[in-house]
């Protein structure tokens, strides 16, 4: 019996993919894109457990009959756009689309085939101008979802619990934090391409980064203790509740400075410096100081710890990067 991870090829999916074979799951991986070429060479030594399937959530034939001829167990569905505010205005039915009928498409897919859980991947921006206003969020704590991606993440959960009622299927769903680590790319799907692979990008490239005076505050969580949290929730016997908060749940203390002082090491060629007056950033920032998303339910109910808190996410994202040259020298 399988895990199918959709959007696996993505940013967050691959890192799932590459927790789940690393444990020694079947894995089916189902994406509409490919896979970088290195990430291609680092799980053939998986191939054995490994199966790729191309086709789009938004195909409600074509995800059938992965789930029917594949044997799957267990659905971690990662698949979505994550837009900003340029696509939001141009096509907002594509962001509706994916982030709702293909979740529909999944699911009902997955009820069809006994799937034994069913794990939504959302996100903390279903708390929409909550994250703003509260210095500490909790899955109880009220969400006011105010652009395309908060509303359409925020509606897919509520439908994955209300399903879950109607259906009487196990569905889960989590809300991830800001995720920093290995494999983040343009994938089309990823409109906010974050801080921290911006400024591997430049160091890799032996670049300055030009930084904002002020750094901003964010639940930043590494992307391999996601995965790790995301397999627990797919895993644990029993859970208590339908929703779960994911993220690091501790602030990361002047955590650019940080990285950039982590890449300036490795890479001597990199430089970075706080702009100076009427000088343009070249890094991008995501928005304002967010509040912290609490992770004591998950940690409750499933045992699941972080195993990479700030520095030594930094310091195996490092790793990741000396070891994977050429995924930055493709992407960039």
């Amino acid at each position: 019996m399988a895990t199918l991870v959709t959007g696996g090829a993505g940013f967050v999916g691959l890192n799932i993919v590459e927790a789940l074979l690393e444990r020694g799951d079947e894995v089916v991986l189902f994406d509409t894109g490919k896979l970088p070429r290195s990430a291609e060479r680092g799980l053939e030594r998986h191939r054995a457990r490994l199966t790729i399937e191309t086709g789009s959530v938004l195909d409600a034939v074509r995800i059938d009959a992965v789930l029917r001829e594949c044997a799957i167990e267990r659905v971690i569905h990662a698949a979505a756009i994550t837009s900003g505010a340029q696509r939001e205005a141009r096509e907002p039915a594509s962001v509706v689309d994916v982030n709702l009928h293909g979740t529909i498409n999944t699911l009902e897919a997955a009820r069809r085939h006994g799937v034994k859980r069913f794990v939504y991947v959302g996100s903390g921006a279903a708390y929409g101008e909550s994250l703003y206003r509260y210095r500490r969020l909790y899955e109880e704590t009220p969400s006011v979802p105010n652009t395309l991606y908060s509303i359409t993440k925020h509606a897919a959960e509520r439908m994955c619990v209300r399903l879950r009622e109607l259906w009487n299927i196990d569905v889960v769903c989590v809300r991830l934090g800001t995720v920093i680590g290995p494999w983040e790319r343009d994938t089309g799907a990823r409109d906010n391409f974050g801080t921290h692979s911006q400024l591997a990008r430049l160091a890799v490239a032996g670049k300055s980064a030009i930084l904002t005076e002020r750094e901003i505050q964010r639940d930043w969580v590494y992307a391999r203790d996601v995965a790790q949290a995301l397999i627990a929730v797919a895993n644990s016997p029993a859970l208590r509740h339908g929703v779960y908060n994911v993220t690091s749940g501790e602030v990361w203390q002047r955590s650019i400075t940080a990285w950039c002082g982590t890449l300036k090491d490795a890479y001597p060629a990199f430089s970075y410096r706080v702009a100076g007056v009427e000088e343009e950033p070249n890094i991008w920032y995501t928005d304002r100081d967010r509040g912290l998303m609490d992770i004591g339910r998950l940690t409750h109910d499933t045992g699941f710890r972080i195993g990479y808190p700030m520095r030594e996410a930094y310091a195996d994202y490092l790793e990741w990067m000396r070891c994977t040259p050429q995924f930055f020298e493709v992407t960039s």
